[in-house]
């Protein structure tokens, strides 16, 4: 988590010195993979592993995009196998500090599947935010948190768990 935190800052460090001479493309799809820290919280599970996956979605507009993720975990827990993984579908809105810089957030559902002893899934509600740099008009780099809250079901079980899944993740994505 230090590593990948520390690698993360360091990255955003060196980009953010660069000067502001590209021009995000603000219409069109988009294409980019992600990797990061995840947490999972389901009943009392509580733990943590690297996450990893791909994005993609199209601007309609300058301050707007629908996207659409696909994320996956390492294994949760040291013995045993604890994995998870989402697709998600999100509503993202933008705002431009300048050609080069923007932030976003982003709202929509998740459909959650974690694979332990038993499978567990679910459909739940996803929220994220994030800053974007575009280092030309067609590469751009992202760090953002998203958080996917589900009611889990699994065979077997009358009750559902509650599970938070939050992921911190540093993407980098091509414009078309």
């Amino acid at each position: 988590m230090k590593r990948t935190l520390i690698l993360a800052l360091t990255l955003v460090g060196a980009f953010t010195s660069s000067p502001a001479s590209a021009v995000a493309d603000i219409k069109g799809y988009y294409l980019g993979g992600m990797a990061g820290h995840s947490q999972l919280k389901a009943g009392e599970f509580d733990e943590s592993a690297l996450s990893y996956g791909v994005y993609g979605g199209y601007y309609t507009s300058k301050n707007f995009a629908l996207e659409t993720a696909y994320i996956m975990t390492d294994n949760y827990v040291d013995n045993g196998d604890v994995k998870a993984n989402y697709i998600s579908l999100a509503a993202k809105f933008h705002h431009y500090f300048n050609d080069t810089y923007s932030m976003f957030i982003k709202a929509g559902m998740a459909s959650t599947q974690i694979d332990a002893n038993t499978q567990y899934d679910g459909i739940g509600w996803l929220w994220g935010a994030g800053f974007n740099m575009a280092f030309s008009n067609k590469v751009n780099v992202r760090i953002a948190y998203e958080m996917v809250y589900t009611d889990l079901d699994t065979t077997g079980l009358d009750e559902t768990v509650d599970s938070d899944l939050g992921n911190l993740y540093l993407g980098v994505h091509y414009q078309f």
